[in-house]
């Protein structure tokens, strides 16, 4: 990405890693800081509007604002214009496109990744799995699981992939996360995961998070479980107990 003379790129490239430091460091309920950092994002990307790693930290703010659809119009701004992003800024913006259900995009971004998993998973390890969580694939998750055998939570993933292929459920898992994301991949702002092992196999909580002025949160949950539900009625197998969604507003998010 091109900057400018030396001298003035180099100043602007150290203003947006020390404004990246600090985003890194952010708690999603601290209002003040959240609303100082935003403040200092937009003065500097007023001055370069083009500037792809600064859209990528607007992206950031605008979802710590509880400002999703204004994140994705961002999101979008930056995959319009392209560009060399360097591997931390190219990863919080794979990280934000998951977060806001931008799927599509994400794939983009990840397929290449693919094709070294044994290399990638090292660099984008919650990416890839969040990503895999949310395509419902599990083939893909194993994949992924299999490149770190002595890490506890890629063991855990590995059997909880192992246990949708077992029962010949991945057909299941995909049409669930599809159910998903087509009811409310527009609206969220946040995904994550938990997983628990104490039961002897491999439960996660897939955590939705939305935004703090929604006040649909709890339609959206009865929403998703009567989906779920009607889906595994209509097929007639019975729901695995493994696979739980919660729903948050994005304030209740530890960290991005």
């Amino acid at each position: 990405m091109a900057y400018g003379d030396f001298g003035n790129g180099n100043m602007l490239q150290g203003q947006i890693d020390a404004l990246y430091s600090k985003i890194k460091t952010l708690r999603c309920n601290d209002t003040n800081a959240i609303l100082r950092t935003t403040s200092e994002v937009e003065k500097l990307s007023s001055q370069n509007r083009n500037n792809t790693e600064l859209l990528i930290l607007m992206t950031r703010m605008q979802i710590f604002n509880s400002q999703e659809q204004r994140a994705r119009a961002i999101a979008n701004r930056v995959w319009q214009l392209g560009g060399n992003i360097r591997p931390q800024y190219e990863k919080m913006y794979l990280r934000d496109l998951i977060n806001l259900g931008l799927v599509d995009m994400a794939t983009v971004l990840l397929r290449p990744r693919f094709a070294d998993l044994a290399t990638n998973a090292k660099m984008f390890p919650l990416e890839m799995i969040n990503y895999a969580l949310m395509t419902g694939n599990a083939p893909l998750l194993k994949k992924i699981s299999l490149t770190r055998t002595d890490n506890r939570l890629f063991a855990a993933m590995k059997q909880f992939a192992d246990t949708y292929e077992y029962n010949r459920y991945d057909t299941h898992f995909a049409n669930i996360q599809k159910i998903v994301l087509e009811n409310v991949g527009n609206m969220i702002c946040g995904y994550d995961f938990n997983y628990f092992t104490d039961r002897g196999f491999t439960d996660v909580e897939i955590v939705l998070y939305f935004s703090n002025y929604d006040f649909n949160i709890n339609q959206y949950k009865m929403l998703i479980n009567n989906k779920i539900d009607g889906y595994f009625l209509t097929t007639g197998a019975k729901r695995i107990c493994n696979l739980n969604f919660v729903f948050r507003k994005i304030k209740d998010c530890p960290t991005l």
